[in-house]
């Protein structure tokens, strides 16, 4: 359905069809459904509403096969055309968001990789670029761990402005994959919970500790020597 606002009229185009006003709408995850009350029914097309569906719970303790007893003593009735269980359509749409699953994992992992590529050339560009003025602090006296401390700074800096900016423009894009990926007849959630920003912030610096710590071993190597007789 679709309506131009609260207390709109809906008009529809075919014979036979009746003007009526829409009070509220709601959301439907699975399917688009128009909900009129008896009443509201009646007084539209001038007859008591007939009834084709009938809606039924069980108890919680129900097993599949007591559900499927039930079902069948339904199903006996001449009235009863056909049977179906919510159970089975909520595994249907379970198995379609697992499909999904897949591809958000895939794109975790390809936004990880991209992460580690991005912080490992910046830091080893940043590196060769300075590579005699390390080997001088190095000749000064500074230990292993305060020369790499010198250019871990840098690298967290620019981690931590990626995971600012990438919050910020994570949730726009976030917004914008989930609209572009439904369907018509399935609406999927579009709130971010507050642990997946902790956990996006959470890979970003894993992977920068990781950079970090591949760097450490290559500062570790750099020639004092050969670094101060090089020509600038």
């Amino acid at each position: 359905l679709r309506s131009r606002g609260l207390g709109d009229v809906y008009k529809r185009q075919k014979d036979g069809n009746k003007d009526i006003v829409i009070q509220n709408i709601c959301e439907n995850y699975m399917g688009h459904y128009l909900y009129l009350t008896p009443k509201y029914y009646e007084k539209v097309y001038g007859e008591k509403p007939e009834y084709n569906t009938v809606l039924f719970s069980v108890q919680d303790n129900y097993t599949r096969e007591q559900m499927e007893e039930a079902g069948e003593k339904v199903l006996a009735r001449d009235e009863v055309l056909s049977l179906s269980y919510m159970k089975d359509i909520e595994k249907r749409l379970n198995d379609m968001l697992k499909s999904l699953n897949l591809v958000i994992i895939v794109l975790i992992v390809s936004a990880g990789m991209l992460a580690f590529v991005v912080l490992y050339n910046l830091a080893n560009i940043n590196i060769t670029e300075r590579v005699r003025e390390i080997a001088t602090i190095n000749v000064l006296g500074f230990y292993d761990g305060e020369t790499s401390a010198y250019i871990y700074r840098e690298n967290l800096i620019s981690t931590l402005v990626g995971i600012i900016v990438g919050l910020v423009a994570g949730k726009i894009l976030h917004y914008f994959v989930v609209i572009t990926s439904e369907v018509d007849l399935v609406l999927f959630n579009r709130q971010l919970v507050w642990w997946a920003y902790v956990l996006g912030a959470l890979l970003t610096l894993a992977f920068a500790f990781i950079v970090n710590l591949v760097l450490h071993f290559k500062l570790k190597k750099i020639d004092m020597v050969e670094s101060l007789k090089s020509v600038e």
